[in-house]
């Protein structure tokens, strides 16, 4: 994520705490910075808030990830902003 993604999207969204913290923590240090930075997870239907890194776990874990994913990318999409 670039100063330059700050000043351009209106959005940007992440996967968990930790990517929350660091890119709220980098947005403050940019001016003029438009994007609202959120979970991606806030969108889930089935209220699921953290998407969890699937890289150590089981093939099955990438595809609860995906599905995860492709739910909120869908509610975030059909949302009126």
């Amino acid at each position: 994520v670039t100063k330059e993604d700050f000043q351009t999207f209106d959005y940007i969204l992440c996967m968990d705490e930790s990517n929350l913290r660091d890119l709220k923590r980098k947005s403050n240090q940019i001016k003029d910075c438009k994007a609202k930075i959120e979970l991606l997870g806030t969108y889930d239907p089935q209220k699921q808030l953290i998407i969890e890194d699937p890289y150590y776990g089981s093939e099955k874990d990438f595809e609860t990830v995906y599905q995860q994913c492709v739910r909120c990318c869908k509610a975030f999409l059909e949302k009126d902003h």
